[in-house]
């Protein structure tokens, strides 16, 4: 259980209802990071549209690679509600089983993917670029755009990782 309480659609304030409506209409229930942050109404209703802009589809990035991101910093930072969503995510976007397992050990992925993943494990270490070679790579491979993109998807799960982490949000 969180330690901050979560909040039903009949306590939130008035512009969270239709955020809550928007999550009951698209997965069927607004997921209890979501009823926990509801307390703070406007950081919430931002931080849902930050997840659409970041996370959509009309982005430099493909959607696989950012939920592949999101895996590994939730397997990184431990977070088990983060890890139960974004392996959910991936496996309904087509990946098996194996494929989580190959992106834990970085086994039978791509060499772009390795140096991606090797960026997100840097990062989410402790907060900052220990290693910048990797970026010095990353920046063959992608556009500027594309490694904004890649580091706002890090930014991201770090932190809802983060806060679910603090609250004891579990799935």
């Amino acid at each position: 259980m969180s330690f901050i309480p979560s909040l039903n659609k009949n306590e939130v304030n008035h512009v969270l209802k239709p955020v809550y409506e928007d999550f009951e209409n698209k997965i069927g229930k607004v997921p209890g990071w979501v009823k926990t942050m509801a307390h703070s109404p406007y950081i919430t209703k931002e931080f849902v549209d930050l997840f659409h802009v970041i996370m959509g589809e009309e982005r430099a990035i493909n959607k696989e690679l950012k939920w592949k991101i999101g895996y590994i910093v939730s397997q990184k930072l431990k977070c088990k509600f983060c890890v139960d969503v974004t392996s959910k995510m991936l496996l309904k976007m087509g990946a098996s089983k194996n494929t989580l397992e190959n992106i834990k050990t970085r086994k039978n992925i791509s060499d772009n993917d390795k140096k991606v993943f090797g960026l997100v494990e840097d990062i989410t270490e402790n907060g900052h670029l220990d290693n910048p070679e990797i970026f010095q790579e990353l920046k063959k491979i992608f556009s500027k755009r594309e490694i904004i993109e890649i580091i706002s998807v890090i930014g991201f799960f770090n932190y809802i990782n983060r806060f679910n982490n603090c609250l004891a949000i579990l799935p």
